[in-house]
């Protein structure tokens, strides 16, 4: 079998992001909905999986209608980590600051549409009245946060806990890179 290039290190870190978004996500999923944490887990490893399935199908659809010139800067930072230099090579910065904060608000929504799909299917949405029991028995710190001025949401909304749940995992990711951008400058 030829596979022609492998991106084994791409193949990696995209495991390892995953593994990472869906530990903190599944997390945040517990804390702020009516679900247990192995529940939890399983939605967060579903709507991860899912997302990132369709990032790269997006993104393997849209390069081959980018220019040429485009497409190689684009295709050599996503697997070789380096920019060519080429007339694109100066303004690539900029441009994957933008496509990155669109991907951002993409996988949000993504995400909401697929938890909603999936408790749909699985006939797992709780009484209104039985979901704010279980979110209360783990609420301890509630008045300490009112006190504290805390921001307060409905407990159990859907959109402001994803985008909490993937706030702090594209953290955590850009963290990652930050220290594997920081081994590769100063210790090689």
């Amino acid at each position: 079998m030829n596979f022609g290039v492998l991106p084994a290190r791409a193949i990696a870190f995209q495991i390892l992001f995953l593994l990472v978004a869906i530990a903190l996500e599944a997390l945040v999923l517990y804390r702020r909905l009516p679900f247990d944490y192995k529940t939890s887990v399983r939605y967060a490893a579903t709507i991860n999986m899912l997302s990132t399935f369709l990032g790269w199908v997006i993104f393997f659809n849209v390069q081959q209608l980018l220019p040429e010139d485009l497409r190689i800067q684009l295709i050599s930072f996503f697997f070789f980590e380096r920019f060519f230099s080429n007339a694109w090579e100066g303004g690539m910065p900029p441009m994957l600051v933008l496509t990155a904060l669109g991907i951002f608000f993409g996988v949000i929504i993504a995400e909401y549409q697929a938890l909603t799909l999936l408790e749909f299917m699985l006939e797992t949405r709780k009484p209104q009245e039985q979901s704010e029991t279980i979110l209360k028995s783990r609420d301890r710190f509630k008045f300490r946060r009112l006190e504290q001025g805390g921001l307060l949401f409905k407990k159990n909304d859907r959109a402001y806990t994803l985008l909490v749940a993937n706030s702090l995992s594209f953290s955590a990711v850009l963290v990652l890179l930050l220290f594997r951008w920081f081994d590769q400058t100063y210790f090689r």
